[in-house]
């Protein structure tokens, strides 16, 4: 069974709190492949870094995330309209959307429905720009941490069930969409306390305090106690992130 866990109001928190603001740099990559910029939506919007990106590139932005509590950490910004809607229902008329992003969700969705949801919303032309930041658990002169996230943080914390990410140009024709792809990435300066902030956000730790297997302290105190031998007191990592993005355009 595949559930979105980013529901309570706890994870919404952690959420609010650890996560880098990484989207413009997908913003810049979205910019020149559209053909309209008067009306994007932004699904699964969680906290808003997504949507607020989007309000750069276009006039108007609605954001929708199937969460309440999610959406009550929104990043508040005077062109971004939130709303409480799944990716699949969204309350918009036909062929109203320049564009229709959305960033790290799109494995919690019904992917049928989704699509048919974007064929509906988008103009002939829109765009469906769906992107990734990748945490690549790469340290910088430290591949022990590799090693610590895969064998024990993993082990520990597995991700819970999610569609697959794969989408790719066979998936989008066969959905009536054109496909182009990108990917970069980018390295983020951590302290110690940013990067256990930064774990608490995955789905792999925020399922597990959900689910009362730990509490967020429990989860927290092991964070910092293990990231302790890759990052003392007063230190900045260098961490790499990898980023993947997808544009799929309605065909006219």
């Amino acid at each position: 069974m595949i559930r979105n866990p980013f529901q309570s109001a706890d994870g919404a928190a952690r959420y609010a709190a650890g996560r880098p603001y990484l989207h413009p740099l997908f913003m810049e990559q979205l910019r020149p492949l559209l053909s309209g910029c008067e009306l994007g939506a932004d699904v699964a919007c969680g906290t808003g870094l997504g949507s607020v990106a989007l309000a750069e590139v276009v006039g108007q932005v609605v954001a929708f995330d199937a969460s309440a509590a999610m959406l009550a950490h929104a990043a508040p910004h005077p062109r971004v309209v939130y709303a409480l809607a799944p990716a699949e229902a969204l309350p918009l008329p036909d062929a109203c959307l320049d564009v229709l992003s959305v960033a790290q969700g799109i494995h919690w969705f019904d992917r049928p429905r989704f699509f048919a949801e974007a064929r509906r919303t988008l103009k002939p032309g829109g765009v469906l720009f769906v992107y990734d930041m990748f945490f690549l658990a790469h340290l910088e002169g430290q591949p022990a941490f590799t090693d610590w996230m895969h064998q024990q943080y993993g082990v520990r914390y597995p991700p819970p069930p999610r569609w697959p990410y794969k989408l790719d140009a066979a998936q989008a024709q066969a959905e009536d969409f054109s496909f182009v792809e990108g990917q970069f990435d980018h390295v983020v300066p951590f302290s110690r306390p940013q990067v256990v902030a930064y774990l608490m956000t995955h789905s792999n730790t925020v399922a597990v305090s959900d689910e009362g297997r730990e509490t967020p302290q429990e989860i927290a105190t092991w964070l910092g106690s293990n990231i302790a031998r890759f990052l003392p007191d007063g230190a900045v990592g260098q961490f790499m992130f990898g980023g993947l993005w997808r544009a799929l355009k309605r065909l006219v």
